[in-house]
């Protein structure tokens, strides 16, 4: 009886792992998805925070 007791227990651990590994592989899946959108905002927030930092540049330069 021990043994079909520890079997269960068995079991469930590994499909614990095992939805774990599923969990971290989706996780990572998304993050790639996601990967050129977040380098394609952080390039245009770049090129504004520059935009922003000329304008007030050439608006002290004509001042």
């Amino acid at each position: 009886m021990s043994d079909a007791g520890t079997n269960g227990l068995d079991i469930r651990e590994k499909m614990a792992h095992i939805d774990e590994m599923l969990a971290a592989h989706d996780r990572m899946r998304q993050e790639i998805r996601l990967a050129p959108w977040q380098i394609a905002l952080t390039g245009m927030a770049a090129g504004a925070a520059l935009f922003a930092a000329g304008a007030a540049f050439f608006k002290l330069l004509g001042a």
